[in-house]
C-alpha cells in the first residue's frame, strides 16, 4: 500500500467514525478526500499528487531516532496520523512547477503527541533535501516565546541525529545545525529577532506553542520568506487566553477553512485540529470516558505509558478542581479562559456571537450605556435592544433576548499607540476595522461620542428609551441631554447599584439570550473583566486589571435599565397614543 492509499484509508476511517476523531479532524480528513477526488476528476485542478515526494518524508523520519521516552534509541516510524499530514505537506505539488502546494501548516494537538519531534524532523529535511533539490541556501528558524523555548526544537533536531546515519551530513554547534553541502542551517530565534527580523530570509519558520505568543511578530517574519518553497509551520496546543493571536486569528480562521458549511477556502494552507468537542466536556462527568481522549491524543493514547499518564492527570483534575483548566487545555486541547474571579466564561460568551442579527431592529427601543470614566484614555458606548423572541419559557411566555452593540473612542493616536503597547492588543487594527474611533482631541470629546450615538440611532431607526450614565464624569452632558428631552438615568458604580445587572447579564449569556456580532474590542474587554465581591454582591472591578474593561461597563450600564423594559401589545400602544393626544 503506497502513501496515498494509506492516508486515504485513514481519512475514510476517521470520517466514518471507525477511528475516534473530533469534528474538526473529520473535516480535515474530508477536505483531503475532496482534494483527491478533484485531482482525479478535474483537469483544471492546479495540484497533483507526487507519491515519491510523500514517500521520501516517511523514509526520512525512519532514518532519525527517538531521543526520549519508551522508544528512545529506536528509529522513528510515523503513525497514520502523522503520515496523514506530513505526506500531504510534501505529496501535494503544483502541476505547473512541481513545487510544494502548501505554504503554511497549522496543527493543533494536545501536549506530548510528538510535536517537537515532528517540527525538528521537518526542519532537518528542509535544510538538506529541499535545499539541495532547489539549489538554494535554506534558512530555517525555530521560534518560541523565549530563547529557551526556541531551542527546544533546535535541540530535538540535534538529539534525533545522534544515532542516525544522517549525522555525517550535518555539522552541529551550540548555535546552529548546518548542512555543509548546501550551506543551509537551522537556528533558534530570540525575542529580539522577532521584533527586528533583520537579515533573515526564512525558507522555513517553525513557530512552537503559538498560543503562548502575545504578538504576531514571528508569524509576520515567517510570511516574508523569498524562496522557492517557503513554509510557515505552526504546531501548538490550546491555551487559556482567548485574546492571543493564535486563538483570535489563526484558530478561528483555520476552523472556518475546515468547516464545510462556510465558503472560505485556502488551498495553500494545510490544517489539522485535534481537540475534544464541546459536548465532551460541557458535562465534566463525560471526561472519564477514556475513548474520548483519543480525539486530542492520537499518539499518546496509542501506547500504555501515554494512557497511564493521562489517567493520572485526569485523576488529579477530578480531585482538585483547580487543575481542571490545565487538564482541559494541555491534555485535551480545549481553549478556555481561566482567570481567578473572572467575570465571564468566554466559551459561553463566544457562543452568543452571530454572523448577523437575525431580526430587523428598525423602530425598536434601545438603551444606551456610557462609560466616560477615562476621558484621557478609552471611552465606550453600548446599545442594548431587548426583544421578545419566538422561543417560549415554561409558562408559555416569549423568552426575552437582548441585542448588544458596542463602540469605543480614544482621544489621540499617541494614546492609541500607548494602549497598544500596554495591553499588547491591536488597537490600530481595531480602528481600521471600524470598532474604535480616534477623536483627535486632548481628551475624548463627549460631544463627539454623543453625536455618534444619535447618528447611529437615527441611521438604524432605533427609538432611544434611556441614556444611562455614571454621573461621576458626565454630569454636564446628562443635564444637557435631559434639557433636550431625552430620558437620562444615573447608574452609580457601586455593588448595590450594579449587582443585579452584573449577575443578570451573565445569566442571560449563559442562557444564550444575548446576541452580538463580532466585536474584538468588546471581546477583549469581556475577557479582561474580573469581579469584586462585597457582602454577597458583585460588580466589575476596575482596579483589578490594567487592561481595558470600559466596553463591559457600558454594556452593564445599559442592561441595568434594559432588563426592566416593558413590552406592550399593539392595542396597548394605540391606547397610549390616544390618551397622549389632544382629544
Amino acid at each position: 500500500m503506497n502513501c496515498l492509499e494509506e492516508i486515504t484509508e485513514y481519512a475514510e476511517s476517521c470520517v466514518s467514525g471507525e477511528i475516534m476523531s473530533c469534528k474538526k479532524h473529520r473535516w480535515s480528513c474530508q477536505r483531503f478526500l475532496n482534494d483527491r477526488k478533484r485531482a482525479e476528476s478535474d483537469p483544471e485542478y492546479p495540484y497533483t499528487w507526487n507519491e515519491q515526494a510523500a514517500q521520501n518524508i516517511v523514509d526520512w523520519f525512519s532514518m532519525l531516532y527517538h531521543s526520549k521516552g519508551d522508544l528512545a534509541g529506536e528509529p522513528i516510524l510515523l503513525t497514520p496520523w502523522q503520515k496523514f499530514r506530513l505526506c500531504q505537506l510534501y505529496g501535494w505539488v503544483r502541476k505547473d512547477t512541481g513545487l510544494r502546494r502548501f505554504r503554511k501548516s497549522y496543527t493543533q494537538i494536545a501536549r506530548k503527541n510528538a510535536k517537537s519531534q515532528e517540527e525538528a524532523g521537518v526542519a532537518l529535511y528542509e535544510a538538506s533535501v529541499t535545499a539541495v533539490k532547489n539549489g538554494e541556501v535554506c534558512e530555517v528558524y525555530t521560534a518560541g516565546v523565549k530563547r529557551d523555548q526556541s531551542k527546544i526544537v533546535f535541540n530535538e533536531a540535534a538529539l534525533m541525529l545522534q544515532r542516525s546515519p544522517l549525522r555525517t551530513k550535518f555539522r552541529i554547534t551550540k548555535d546552529a545545525i548546518t548542512h555543509p553541502v548546501s550551506g543551509s542551517y537551522i537556528k533558534a530565534l530570540s525575542k529580539e529577532d522577532g521584533k527586528s527580523g533583520d537579515g533573515t530570509n526564512p525558507a522555513l519558520l517553525v513557530i512552537d506553542e503559538f498560543h503562548q505568543h502575545p504578538t504576531t511578530e514571528f508569524y509576520d517574519l515567517g510570511l516574508g520568506g523569498n524562496t522557492k518553497e517557503p513554509l510557515l509551520m505552526i504546531i501548538t496546543t490550546a491555551g487559556v487566553d482567548l485574546n492571543c493571536p493564535c486563538y483570535v486569528a489563526e484558530y478561528q480562521y483555520c476552523s472556518r477553512v475546515l468547516d464545510p458549511d462556510t465558503d472560505i477556502e485556502d488551498d495553500e494552507y494545510l490544517i489539522d485540529i485535534c481537540e475534544l468537542d464541546p459536548e465532551d466536556y460541557e458535562n465534566l462527568d463525560n471526561l472519564g470516558d477514556e475513548k474520548l481522549w483519543e480525539k486530542a491524543n492520537p499518539i499518546r493514547m496509542s501506547y500504555e505509558g501515554g494512557r497511564d499518564k493521562l489517567r493520572q492527570a485526569y485523576k488529579t483534575a477530578s480531585e482538585v478542581p483547580e487543575h481542571m483548566s490545565a487538564f482541559l487545555t494541555k491534555c485535551m486541547d480545549v481553549w478556555i479562559m481561566a482567570k481567578e474571579d473572572g467575570y465571564m466564561n468566554m466559551g459561553k460568551w463566544k457562543t452568543c456571537q452571530v454572523d448577523a442579527i437575525p431580526i430587523d431592529t428598525k423602530g425598536m427601543p434601545v438603551y444606551v450605556g456610557f462609560d466616560m470614566s477615562a476621558k484621557i484614555d478609552l471611552t465606550s458606548v453600548a446599545f442594548v435592544i431587548p426583544f421578545e423572541s419566538a422561543e417560549q419559557d415554561p409558562e408559555g411566555k416569549p423568552v426575552i433576548k437582548y441585542i448588544v452593540f458596542s463602540h469605543s473612542f480614544v482621544p489621540s493616536r499617541e494614546k492609541l499607540v500607548e494602549r497598544k503597547k500596554k495591553d499588547k492588543a491591536p488597537y490600530d487594527a481595531w480602528e481600521r476595522e471600524g470598532f474604535l474611533t480616534v477623536t483627535n482631541t486632548p481628551i475624548v470629546d463627549q460631544g463627539t461620542v454623543m453625536r455618534y450615538v444619535l447618528e447611529t440611532c437615527k441611521k438604524n431607526k432605533w427609538e432611544i428609551e434611556t441614556l444611562c450614565f455614571d454621573p461621576a464624569n458626565a454630569s454636564k452632558l446628562m443635564m444637557d441631554l435631559s434639557d433636550e428631552g431625552y430620558e437620562v438615568e444615573e447608574v452609580y458604580q457601586s455593588h448595590k447599584s450594579l449587582n443585579e445587572s452584573t449577575q443578570g447579564f451573565r445569566e442571560q449569556v449563559y442562557s444564550g439570550n444575548i446576541l452580538y456580532t463580532y466585536n474584538p474590542v468588546l471581546n477583549f474587554a469581556m475577557s479582561n473583566a474580573v469581579i469584586r465581591r462585597s457582602n454577597g454582591l458583585i460588580k466589575i472591578d476596575k482596579d483589578a486589571t490594567t487592561k481595558r474593561i470600559d466596553p463591559v461597563d457600558a454594556v452593564l450600564c445599559a442592561y441595568k435599565l434594559a432588563m426592566y423594559h416593558e413590552f406592550y401589545s399593539a392595542a396597548a400602544e394605540a391606547i397610549d397614543k390616544f390618551l397622549e393626544s389632544d382629544w
